[in-house]
This record gives structure tokens, sequence and C-alpha cells, in this order.
């Protein structure tokens, strides 16, 4: 991106768990790592700006994606998931389109002048939680 000289962008996926501990979701490692990707974003975003690239990240919540296929089986996970609508405040698990959209917006050049951030695209979970029962 450097050597091809024109303003850049990269999105990083981070995750509000790197944020916030939640007792009902034990994922210690999962943080660390995210959390460690978060700071790397604000790093990136420092070192390449005079370059006129920009990093910044979205930090999602509970996300409808094929990763939870690697636990419960694939015709369970939609079922599965709906036990975590309550968990957000905007009352359902995100969708990979919501990500998408948020993701799309970053890397295009509406979005020329933001650099460095971590984008909460969580259902409202970072503003305030609902509990999880």
């Amino acid at each position: 991106m450097i050597n091809h000289g024109k303003p850049s962008a990269i999105v990083n996926i981070g995750s509000m768990w790197a944020k916030q501990a939640v007792a009902a979701t034990p994922s210690s490692a999962y943080s660390m790592a995210k959390a460690g990707l978060h700071s790397l974003t604000q790093h990136l975003a420092m070192e390449l700006a005079q370059h006129n690239i920009r990093v910044n990240a979205v930090s999602p919540a509970v996300v409808e994606t094929p990763i939870y296929q690697g636990f419960i089986p694939k015709d369970e996970v939609h079922s599965a998931l709906q036990g975590f609508n309550s968990f957000h405040p905007i009352g359902r698990v995100g969708t990979r389109e919501d990500v998408a959209e948020v993701v799309i917006y970053l890397l295009s050049d509406k979005a020329s002048w933001v650099t460095g951030a971590i984008w909460d695209v969580d259902g409202g979970v970072m503003a305030g939680r609902n509990h999880y029962n």
C-alpha cells in the first residue's frame, strides 16, 4: 500500500470482548488476541497516516457466522444464537451484513477522515448491555 502511493484503507475485525469481559461467555485468550488487534489498529493508524493509509477496526458482539458450526451443529446454530438476542439492547444478534456494511463504509472515501477508530458494531452492547440470562 505504501508503494502504491494512493490513499488506502484497512479495516480489522476486532471484538467487543476485547473491551468487556462477560462471565457467561468466558473467552480470555480470544479477548486478549482481539485487544491486541485493537491496539495494532491504533498504532498502525499513527504509523501509516503519513502515507495516507487509514486503519480502523470494527468491534462486533454476537454475530451469526459460520464459526459457530465448529462446535454447534449447522442446523442448530441459528436457534442456539437466539438465546443471545436479549444480550443486545437492540434485541437481536448481528448478521454478517450488519458488520459488512460498516466495513464497506470505513473502506470508502466517505470515511476519508476516520483513522485509528474502533467502531462498536454490536447492537448497543457497549452502550449498555441488557442482563444476560
